[in-house]
């Protein structure tokens, strides 16, 4: 089930995300970057969808015609916990 990336909670989505629809929770935008599954911040245009223009702000709605709800924001925090241990176990004395 995908979650809002500003409160976590889940969101139930019966139909795709409309530009101006928001979480029902906290209220955010849903059609905004930092909701999609393509926003990837070390990315060109931090976006992992080559064709996409360049969005200003990440944290509210766009237009995006390659917006995907659904990042998966867990699975992205437990990769770069992993890579932090990692990376201290390298340097570890």
């Amino acid at each position: 089930m995908p979650r809002c990336a500003f409160c976590r909670q889940e969101v139930v989505l019966e139909v795709k995300v409309a530009r101006l629809d928001e979480c029902p929770h906290c209220r955010r935008d849903l059609h905004a970057c930092l909701q999609c599954r393509h926003y990837d911040r070390v990315a060109h245009n931090q976006c992992r969808e080559t064709q996409s223009e360049w969005v200003p702000d990440k944290e509210r709605a766009n237009f995006c015609g390659y917006f995907e709800f659904g990042r998966d924001t867990d699975d992205e925090r437990d990769s770069q916990e992993k890579a932090k241990k990692g990376l201290q176990a390298l340097f570890k004395k």
